[in-house]
């Protein structure tokens, strides 16, 4: 499908739902989304969704935004912009590719963490703090359609178990079944921990950032009512990527996170079989996906960082239960 005819089908919609003209740029990324600029300097989101996405999912997006909104988090969250029938979606007229279905989002201004030219070592205890305070504004929430599986709820990782086969390089298939034997051995452990609804995929394309401060936090399709601690793994996982000392980073993050989120030893212990159930998760994702369209890289620029920030994990000795305390910055418990 050509970007013209999307372009087509989102300029369409937003005139005729929204009444907006103007421009449209492509984002990067998985998904079928644009940035819209007016001619009045107004600029907004539009994403386009399939089938897959349930409008209930998008119902829980706007709960969870006015939820946390009222809560006084800091940070910019992206509104969900209703169209001319008061209605949250669009329903597209033209169907292409199996989208069906338009909504529109409020622009929050920052760059992507990834882009950014600000990034301090402050900005990691910042992102683990926030997290945390995001969490704490959701700790009393729930929605009926938080509670629901999909393909990135890491709760639920050994769903990807069976595609360890479509991982050609032997080193790399074993890596990845090393990260999730890791996850197994305190899957049945989950149950029993704090839950709520959480972020679900609070990496660092999610973080904006503007003037050397965090400005916004996006993306909330992977919501879901999860163990608490896995959204502090999430975060864990694609931060830690590219780095040297990715424990450094680890323990920022954990640390400002902490300063918000108490979090119980059972909840500490769990926290790098997480991260590695995630990144064998995001592996198999991308691997999946590079077999599709291989001239797509950004459906899979997470593989290669996955596979090296595991490497660093298995050669840091995660069979050790003392890799804990690489992530816990706080006393020894009785100290």
């Amino acid at each position: 499908m050509s970007v013209e005819i999307l372009e087509q089908v989102a300029l369409e919609c937003l005139a005729d739902d929204y009444g907006i003209t103007g421009s449209l740029v492509r984002l990067s990324g998985e998904n079928v989304n644009f940035r819209v600029s007016t001619p009045e300097g107004q600029q907004y989101v539009l994403k386009l969704v399939d089938e897959h996405m349930p409008p209930a999912v998008v119902e829980l997006e706007f709960a969870l935004l006015e939820h946390v909104s009222r809560s006084g988090f800091p940070l910019d969250l992206p509104q969900i912009i209703r169209n001319n029938h008061k209605n949250l979606e669009t329903r597209i007229e033209k169907r292409i590719n199996g989208l069906e279905r338009a909504r529109l989002i409020e622009f929050v201004d920052g760059d992507n963490w990834e882009d950014s030219v600000d990034i301090s070592t402050d900005l990691m205890t910042d992102a683990g703090l926030l997290l945390g305070e995001f969490n704490q504004a959701l700790s009393n929430f729930d929605h009926p359609a938080a509670h629901r599986s999909h393909r990135w709820n890491l709760a639920e990782a050994a769903q990807h178990v069976t595609s360890l086969e479509l991982i050609q390089d032997p080193s790399e298939r074993e890596l990845v079944r090393w990260a999730f034997e890791r996850f197994l051995e305190v899957e049945n452990s989950l149950p029993g921990l704090p839950h709520q609804v959480i972020h679900g995929d609070a990496n660092r394309a999610n973080f904006l950032v503007k003037d050397g401060l965090i400005v916004g936090l996006v993306d909330y399709g992977d919501s879901c009512y999860n163990p608490r601690i896995c959204d502090l793994a999430i975060c864990l996982a694609y931060f830690m990527m590219d780095l040297d000392d990715p424990f450094e980073a680890a323990s920022m993050i954990t640390s400002g996170y902490t300063d918000v989120v108490e979090l119980s030893e059972a909840e500490l212990e769990v926290l790098l079989p997480l991260i590695c159930g995630r990144l064998a998760v995001s592996i198999c994702v991308a691997t999946e996906r590079k077999a599709i369209d291989p001239d797509n890289p950004n459906w899979y620029d997470s593989l290669e960082p996955s596979l090296e920030l595991l490497e660093k994990l298995r050669q840091a000795g995660m069979d050790d239960s003392r890799h804990t305390k690489k992530l816990n910055p706080g006393p020894e418990p009785g100290a």
